[in-house]
């Protein structure tokens, strides 16, 4: 099903190591397979923005355990992309059990 539109929903980083190189590897691997764009925003005032696309630019972001992030999805795909990446979240990144 392919739903355009905007899609946003703040996500907290619940594993203990953060957004490091591995789940920042899942997300941006996740996010190319859609027509859509995804973008994280730290909400502690830092302002930073990644690409989900770009395992770096997550990684840019420090996003240790407990940081909130607002999660932006748009394009033709968006919704499908936006629901896969929240659940990646609720998975911890599949790290925690």
């Amino acid at each position: 099903m392919t739903t355009e539109g905007l899609f946003e929903t703040v996500v907290t980083i619940g594993n203990r190591m953060g957004l490091h190189a591995r789940p920042a590897t899942m997300l941006a691997k996740l996010s190319s397979g859609f027509e859509a764009e995804l973008t994280l925003e730290r909400l502690d005032g830092n302002g930073e923005i990644a690409d989900c696309r770009s395992a770096l630019s997550l990684m840019m972001l420090a996003a240790a355990q407990g940081t909130r992030l607002r999660l932006k999805a748009s394009g033709r795909e968006a919704e499908e992309a936006f629901q896969e990446t929240v659940r990646l979240f609720e998975s911890r990144f599949n790290e925690e059990e």
